[in-house]
């Protein structure tokens, strides 16, 4: 008897145990056509290739006599490869020229793919295809040189005799999508994973310009980096023509999962006043993102789950349009909203305060007192004091690296290291004390609030932001924000009975606890047998 004359049930129990047992399958398929076939229907499911081994894909899979693999192909792990460079370049900032070189070579690495994804597209979502974008290098960046190379290259830096500037060579750079309305349409990507934020990270435009060539999307998460301190001006261009894309694009009719990690760490220096990077698209004090984010969110009629983290700075225009505006739009499907929120507001300030009543008995306490008092309010007056020329901020403006000139210059020019520090904010280290929540994060609360009235099928709504371990947390990290629970909705610390009833749970600063307003609102929603329950820190 012949592996392929034997039973079916019992060929598949062969070569289940085969694939849970070995790690190396690719050798099993030589052993009959039967398994040449089970075997190549689990390797071909998940490929990984980057823009160098299309040729070979094409070949392999599109071109072979063997159907089933182009059958099988259900995760892509897609890595670009931009253009070299030398050994001069090595100890220079990328200037325009460069991007504009590496914009192109990763947009036609993307048409190509999506050209060669659509000739196995059936056009009507059969074969669903997750696509992940994952890695984006050249061959001299840091993570991809040769190691002994690299090794010899760092010590070389180290003692002189070689000028490179390593990762800082394109830290300034983001990477754009150009003309994505020329990519051809994916019936069968249903999924979408793009890892923006690495060393060489992505403009988050990018997710606009692909989910609009996915007419069956199902799930997207993106990550991308939203940390342009030194660069105000930049990051708020960034913001703006992600906002502006997402503000033009008709979401996928079958959109349910829409994960967006734009990262915004706070600054560990507790008075750092970081750039206003609202308007740019909408107006002035809008913030761009949250409300294209809002009316994106409202018009998908399929999405059921929203996260946005990061942790992400946006303002209340995500959930309720600035005072004016008239909200009309539900968000008719959304079940699950959840944001993870930056201590950073878009306008610069902070979303948290210095708790007044914070004990003095560290040496970083002290530090912090002796600093200049009149940035320790979030409000935009300590926005404009640290602009001013008698301002004594840690953090001036006016002395940005970049203010005057959008290129980076060849060197940073600055030999104090702990000048560099602040002009980043990450010195002094000052910012776990900042545990109160400031006036903008409760009217952040009333318009989340306000929203949830308007998600007819809502079961849970979470919004918080993460506080940094100090004495008032207990030395512990701790969450400052609410989570909104449906009737008939789990949670772990519920009662007997509670679940049958609506529930808000506050994770809070001791002793804070809802103005009458925000109260008020909550209330409409939970009714007369909802249940508000605090745990305070």
């Amino acid at each position: 008897m012949t592996m392929d004359s034997l039973p079916p049930e019992i060929f598949l129990k062969i070569v289940s145990l085969v694939i849970v047992k070995e790690e190396r399958l690719t050798k099993y398929a030589t052993i009959s056509r039967a398994f040449q076939r089970a075997i190549e229907e689990r390797t071909f499911s998940h490929l990984s290739f980057s823009n160098d081994d299309l040729d070979k894909f094409k070949s392999i899979v599109l071109e072979s006599s063997y159907t089933h693999r182009r059958a099988a192909v259900r995760r892509v792990k897609f890595s670009i490869h931009l253009p070299d460079y030398d050994d001069n370049a090595c100890g220079r900032f990328e200037r325009q020229a460069d991007r504009d070189i590496n914009d192109k070579a990763f947009s036609r690495a993307m048409a190509d793919l999506f050209s060669t994804l659509a000739t196995i597209d059936a056009g009507d979502g059969s074969r669903p295809i997750d696509l992940h974008l994952l890695n984006f290098y050249s061959s001299m960046d840091i993570t991809h040189r040769d190691k002994e190379q690299l090794e010899a290259d760092q010590m070389a830096s180290s003692i002189g005799k070689r000028h490179d500037l390593f990762e800082l060579r394109y830290r300034d750079s983001y990477l754009q999508l150009l003309d994505p309305e020329n990519l051809p349409l994916l019936h069968n990507v249903t999924s979408l994973t793009i890892r923006g934020e690495t060393a060489r990270k992505l403009a988050p435009s990018v997710t606009a310009g692909l989910i609009s060539r996915l007419p069956n999307l199902d799930t997207t998460e993106c990550s991308f980096w939203d940390m342009e301190r030194r660069r105000p001006d930049k990051r708020r261009q960034l913001r703006s023509e992600f906002s502006k894309q997402l503000s033009q694009l008709a979401p996928p009719k079958s959109l349910k999962k829409f994960n967006l990690h734009l990262i915004n760490r706070e600054p560990v220096n507790g008075k750092f006043v970081d750039g206003d990077v609202r308007g740019g698209f909408y107006s002035p004090d809008v913030d761009d993102i949250a409300s294209s984010l809002r009316m994106f969110s409202q018009s998908a009629p399929c999405l059921t789950n929203l996260k946005l983290s990061g942790p992400i700075s946006v303002g209340p225009d995500l959930f309720w349009p600035s005072e004016g505006s008239v909200q009309e739009q539900q968000w008719r499907a959304l079940k699950v909203f959840t944001v993870e929120l930056s201590a950073v507001r878009p306008d610069g300030g902070w979303y948290t305060e210095l708790d007044p009543n914070r004990d003095t008995g560290s040496s970083d306490e002290e530090e912090e007192d002796g600093e200049d008092e009149h940035i320790d309010n979030s409000s935009d007056i300590a926005h404009k004091v640290s602009r001013s020329e008698d301002s004594s901020s840690d953090y001036d403006y006016e002395d940005s690296f970049f203010i005057m000139d959008q290129l980076p210059p060849d060197s940073y020019g600055y030999e104090d290291e702990k000048r560099d520090a602040r002009l980043n904010g990450e010195e002094p280290s000052t910012s776990n004390f900042r545990t109160k929540p400031a006036p903008e994060l409760e009217a952040f609360f009333l318009a989340a609030a306000r929203a949830a009235s308007h998600m007819p099928t809502l079961k849970v709504m979470s919004v918080s932001h993460k506080i940094r371990p100090s004495g008032r947390t207990g030395r512990r990290f701790q969450q400052l924000g609410f989570r909104y629970m449906a009737a008939d909705t789990k949670h772990p610390s519920d009662e007997a009975g509670a679940r049958e009833l609506r529930r808000l749970y506050w994770n809070v600063h001791r002793g804070w606890r809802m103005s009458e307003e925000l109260e008020s609102q909550w209330t409409l929603l939970l009714g007369d047998d909802g249940i508000v329950k605090y745990n305070e820190w």
